[in-house]
């Protein structure tokens, strides 16, 4: 029989493996394709390392005791004053990590943003979640900490700010996931490369389906008792993990296209040469343009998009940037100006 000890231990030891490839395969992306590592980047990094922390602080807490039943209930090393206390740093931790993860989505789509209003749209929406983060935060660690853990059924005034941040947190996602459609309606792009790009930015609402569960869980756990309301804790904290793995995957995968592209276009080589070792298609060359024939390129697209939405492939957005600008970016073939985030 699964116990929920042994479901915490997987949920944590699934996404932090995911996660880990997904990063680095994103800053790999970012610092030796596409060479562009900004703030965006910075702060998904330091979300995951939030949830390394988070991770570390639920394993421990388990190790001391926490949602241990039955006989594993009576080992010798289990403490429930340091359970509680990890378990308390580990809630903490994937709370702050939860806030910085959505900063970081914030920031890609800045990064993309071309005109003014939609930048101050975003700068809004980012003071937004800091202040939500930091209320929230201050809640669930000090007014609503009892027993030495986050506890939002310890009051009434709780439980409302309980519902106010899973809520808030659904619609903060949902806004971040649609906002690029608002971006790209008047872009001049084809449907479909609209629809890639908008998938891309958007993955981040299924982390939205972990923070539903929790609501869910939430509305039951007003009204249960004893053991029972343990286990919803135990489940409360098996889908808070989830969410935050879900979120950092999902941002860190939408930037690995032009990796999926490099491998494609460097199988795609190997399989087209010759007997003599010659290629037979240039088209699947990963050797990056000259500048000047990046120039000429520019010139017929009618476009010197900045280097940001260059790599979503959205050349063809209207921009501000000048041509002077454009000629001091790096020279990179088309296939590396693909969608990274």
């Amino acid at each position: 029989m699964t116990t929920y000890k042994n479901s915490l231990i997987a949920a944590m030891s699934v996404f932090l493996i995911l996660d880990t490839v997904a990063v680095a395969a994103r800053v790999y992306v970012r610092t030796i394709l596409i060479r562009g590592f900004g703030y965006d980047d910075a702060f998904l990094c330091l979300s995951f390392l939030g949830y390394i922390v988070a991770c570390a602080m639920g394993f421990t807490s388990i190790h001391y005791g926490y949602a241990a039943e039955g006989n594993d209930a009576y080992s010798l090393h289990y403490d429930s004053k340091k359970a509680q206390s990890f378990y308390f740093a580990n809630q903490l931790t994937l709370y702050i990590s939860s806030g910085i993860v959505k900063i970081a989505v914030a920031l890609v789509l800045y990064r993309l943003a071309t005109n003014a209003r939609l930048q101050v749209i975003l700068i809004v929406s980012m003071i937004v979640v800091s202040i939500w983060s930091i209320v929230t935060i201050l809640f669930s660690s000090w007014l609503c900490a009892f027993s030495g853990a986050s506890d939002y059924v310890g009051s009434q005034t709780c439980t409302i700010v309980g519902y106010f941040r899973m809520i808030s947190n659904i619609f903060i996602d949902y806004f971040f996931a649609f906002f690029p459609i608002v971006m790209l309606w008047h872009a001049k792009m084809s449907f479909r490369m609209k629809l890639s790009v908008c998938v891309l930015l958007g993955l981040g609402m299924f982390a939205s389906a972990a923070t539903i569960a929790k609501l869910v869980i939430l509305v039951q756990l007003d009204h249960a008792k004893g053991l029972d309301a343990d286990h919803l804790h135990y489940e409360l904290l098996i889908w808070a993990d989830v969410e935050l793995g879900v979120a950092i995957f999902c941002a860190s995968a939408a930037a690995l296209r032009p990796l999926l592209r490099r491998v494609s276009s460097i199988w795609a080589s190997a399989n087209s040469h010759t007997p003599y070792g010659a290629s037979n298609d240039a088209s699947v060359s990963c050797h990056p343009l000259s500048r000047n024939d990046q120039e000429h390129s520019s010139h017929r697209s009618g476009s010197g998009g900045p280097e940001g939405l260059e790599e979503y492939e959205l050349s063809k957005m209207p921009s501000n940037k000048s041509e002077e600008h454009q000629n001091y970016q790096r020279p990179y073939s088309r296939q590396e100006q693909a969608s990274a985030v």
